[in-house]
């Protein structure tokens, strides 16, 4: 039996089959994300009500939006007179408030906060939950120049504009593993771990068919880790039956994987459309490159 199943997507993708069918009006295949609840606009709106609680409590110190990651804030909390730095994600909050109701949404928030900022420091590491996923490469730059390297979040270069990111993918939130953390272990160990755990995953995989040869894979109730099935050989194995001339990958987003098989007409330019289209419109960005995999690693498409 297939892991896959079809679902309706948690945006606005109505009318996405006609603007594939009729490429030219690829201006409409992807809405922004919506809801009744304005703080579930976009990563970054929801980060703007994050900050306002942050600063409405006494045990924060500090907060400070990413310049360059609308999904990212650097907070720093103060506990029985000891201070602890944080990096915040909201990516991974906001795909879990999607599918609340609207007077859910900020019992949700406080949940978030009260778990990931107010908990005292030095959670140390959780094997059961960590993953490899796939990030922007500006992700990096929050800790540029860090006087403390063993701070500096564990990552592998990728691709293109894209590095794999380790991360604790927690019930309310995605947090960066600090080099502090590991324990010793090697990139080989923590990446046979994380890709386990990733396997792990694999009964919520989601399929939205588009259209023939067009689909949109997702991890349904944890969609900031949908980028990270691409690591997996489980995946891709499970997907080849469905596209055995193979595939070109687009993850402009941080929440879905769009798959385009090769023998689409123009798949590269349909795929390129979405990609241009997505950077114009949206906040919650990963790569304007389109990937396929080769020789077991995901590698960047080769554009004329």
């Amino acid at each position: 039996m297939s892991y896959f199943s079809v679902l309706r997507l948690p945006y606005c993708l109505e009318g996405i089959a006609r603007a594939i069918v009729t490429s030219a009006s690829l201006f409409a295949f992807i809405a922004a994300a919506h809801s009744d609840t304005p703080v579930l606009k976009d990563a970054e709106a929801l980060r703007t009500e994050v900050i306002s609680l942050l600063k409405a409590d006494s045990r924060v110190k500090t907060v400070t939006p990413d310049p360059v990651d609308a999904a990212r804030l650097s907070v720093t909390t103060v506990h029985s007179g000891k201070e602890q730095n944080l990096e915040v994600d909201v990516t991974n909050l906001l795909g879990r408030l999607r599918e609340l109701s609207p007077e859910e949404v900020e019992p949700g928030i406080q949940r978030f906060l009260n778990f990931l900022v107010f908990v005292e420091a030095d959670k140390g590491f959780d094997s059961d939950h960590l993953i490899a996923n796939i990030r922007p490469r500006e992700h990096l730059d929050a800790f540029k120049g860090d006087a403390a390297p063993e701070k500096n979040p564990v990552y592998e270069d990728l691709a293109g504009d894209v590095v794999i990111l380790y991360q604790i993918d927690g019930e309310d939130s995605l947090g960066s593993v600090p080099v502090s953390d590991i324990g010793g272990r090697s990139l080989t160990q923590l990446r046979q771990l994380a890709l386990e755990n990733i396997d792990k995953q694999m009964s919520k995989v989601r399929q939205e068919k588009i259209r023939e040869g067009i689909s949109i894979f997702t991890v349904e109730g944890d969609e900031a880790i949908s980028p990270a099935l691409l690591l997996t050989d489980k995946f891709w194995a499970l997907i080849e039956p469905q596209f055995p001339g193979g595939v070109v990958i687009a993850i402009p987003r941080r929440d879905a994987i769009f798959v385009f098989d090769k023998r689409l007409p123009k798949a590269l330019r349909i795929a390129r459309a979405l990609i241009a289209k997505v950077f114009q419109d949206e906040p919650d960005l990963l790569s304007e490159y389109i990937f396929e995999r080769r020789d077991g690693t995901l590698q960047v498409v080769a554009e004329q």
